[in-house]
């Protein structure tokens, strides 16, 4: 375990070190650099795996969520998304993670973000090319494939079927599921379809997002996980509800 802890460790702090030698004009403050830099690497301890012969290997697919204006930023300065790639991969390596396949970035747009803040997910993805032209083409999207009869058990009261690939979960009443109560943010978090699975997100709220009595930046959600969303208890499951319990979310796609 401490040798795993390490290896995270100097993951990040390789990483920080590469994006602040090429990268670090993309992101305006420090503290906005340092946050990318331990999104990564959470992202990657999410979702690390052993391998056969023993070694550690990382997930090849990182997605980072921002702002649509920064977004586009970010995507116009493709000679420095290409060098973030291959500082990501060098920094992996010489923390001793293997990649089962050259990892790929990917820019998503999420209006949710507010602007220059960051969210990171990552995966396995063993179809995505390698061509780093993915990172402005972004042609390698994950499959948006939702979990079959999911729902959400709010405060032990309403239920919620989980219908669509984004669902986002705040006070605002904009939020497609709105929880009504002071301690929880206007934008607290948001529920993503990926590959037949619910990843949760933590939209950089006040009082943050807990995950089985653990706090989370982002995590895949398993039937009968525990959500805390300041206090408030949300249950997750991947069976059919009480049809009559149900307060079906009616929303369109996102583009």
């Amino acid at each position: 375990m401490n040798s795993f802890r390490d290896k995270l460790i100097r993951f990040e702090t390789r990483l920080q070190g590469a994006i602040e030698g090429g990268t670090a004009h993309l992101f305006p403050r420090v503290d906005k650099l340092n946050d990318l830099a331990v999104r990564l690497r959470l992202a990657m301890r999410e979702q690390c795996r052993s391998i056969d012969n023993g070694e550690v290997a990382a997930p090849n697919v990182f997605q980072i969520f921002t702002a649509p204006q920064y977004a586009q930023e970010l995507r116009q300065d493709g000679d420095y998304l290409r060098k973030l790639q291959l500082d990501l991969e060098m920094a992996a390596h010489e923390a001793g993670f293997t990649f089962l396949n050259p990892p790929v970035i990917q820019i998503v747009e999420e209006p949710m973000i507010p602007y220059q803040q960051v969210s990171v997910n990552a995966y396995f993805d063993e179809c995505v090319l390698p061509s780093t032209t993915n990172i402005e083409m972004n042609s390698a999207q994950p499959e948006i494939t939702i979990p079959k009869d999911a729902f959400l058990i709010v405060n032990g009261v309403k239920v919620y079927s989980l219908v669509k690939p984004v669902i986002n979960i705040g006070r605002n009443p904009d939020n497609q599921i709105v929880i009504n109560d002071p301690r929880v943010s206007r934008q607290h978090a948001q529920l993503r379809a990926v590959n037949g699975k619910y990843f949760l997100f933590d939209l950089g709220s006040t009082a943050g997002t807990c995950l089985n009595n653990q706090r989370i930046h982002q995590a895949i959600l398993a039937p009968g996980d525990v959500i805390s969303l300041a206090g408030i208890p949300l249950v997750y499951g991947q069976e059919s509800p009480d049809p009559s319990l149900t307060n079906r979310l009616e929303f369109s796609p996102q583009e």
